[in-house]
């Protein structure tokens, strides 16, 4: 990362503040400088724990941004953080885990705004503090999780950025093994003096595997790609939509699994990382297997 990329402190609060204000919902965000007590994941991604208690149940990141009915409300403000310290790192790390380990695919997962309205204790045992510590951490991950797929939540897909050169005998192969695997064309400049073609196009990395080969396959050799990683891009489809319409239903089927793009990526990683995949039998057709003869 260069220097010029690298904000301070101020200036990263003035940015972060007039995105804020630019939003659509301006009053919802109104005063949530003040309230910010983490990002997460690691503490530097793009989600927000934010401290909304009347009495000031973590410790903020910017204290000084405080508006100033809060900060009368705070009176006992340390009082109460000693009284909910037991707690308010365990309620921090876990919203640390859920961000980075979010409900679809156990990756990391981005703007998520989770905010702590009212911390309540009641007078326990120290034998039972060990397995409060575990329930909290469970409840807050699974209470984040919840809230992250009551939203309809989307797929991040890694995309490379695959640069061809072809001649004009190939070009519709290349397109076709390129449209086949989901890819997107950007654009195609001819080199002048020669009958080349440079196709510059955008391939998801779940879907290049083989996908060199194919192409050299395809063309006899003539083309060869050059993949290099772009980052991320959204793919604008719910993993969790199932028909509902008769016209739907009629055309797709209950399911819809060859329709649903992203319930398919989802369920790929999910089975390759041992999570459970909802709807697949582990056994199908248990009524007909046979033990073999001795």
């Amino acid at each position: 990362m260069s220097s010029r990329n690298i904000l301070s402190e101020e200036d990263f609060k003035k940015e972060l503040s007039a995105a804020f204000s630019e939003t659509k919902d301006r009053d919802g965000w109104k005063g949530v400088m003040g309230q910010i007590a983490e990002f997460g994941p690691r503490r530097t991604g793009q989600n927000l724990l934010l401290d909304a208690t009347s009495t000031g149940a973590f410790e903020r990141l910017f204290p000084e941004l405080i508006d100033n009915t809060d900060a009368a409300q705070n009176g006992n403000q340390e009082e109460q953080q000693r009284n909910t310290g037991l707690f308010s790192d365990k309620i921090s790390y876990a919203f640390q885990l859920a961000t980075n380990q979010g409900p679809l695919c156990h990756e990391p997962v981005q703007g998520i705004a989770v905010s702590i309205e009212d911390v309540t204790l009641t007078e326990t045992g120290d034998e039972e503090m060990g397995r409060l510590t575990g329930e909290v951490i469970r409840l807050v991950r699974d209470a984040v999780w919840q809230g992250f797929l009551d939203w309809s939540p989307r797929i991040l897909l890694a995309m490379y950025s695959c640069e061809i050169q072809a001649s004009t005998e190939v070009l519709g192969r290349v397109y076709g093994v390129i449209t086949r695997r989901r890819g997107r064309i950007l654009s195609e400049t001819m080199k002048e003096g020669t009958p080349f073609f440079t196709i510059l196009s955008l391939l998801p990395v779940a879907e290049s595997f083989g996908f060199s080969e194919e192409i050299r396959k395809r063309t006899s050799g003539a083309a060869s790609p050059q993949l290099i990683f772009a980052g991320f891009e959204m793919l604008d489809e719910d993993p969790f939509w199932v028909p509902a319409t008769e016209e739907e239903l009629e055309d797709l089927g209950e399911l819809a699994d060859r329709e649903n793009v992203a319930k398919r990526y989802m369920d790929k990683v999910r089975s390759r990382k041992g999570l459970v995949v909802k709807g697949k039998k582990l056994i199908k057709d248990a009524e007909k297997q046979k033990t073999l003869k001795r």
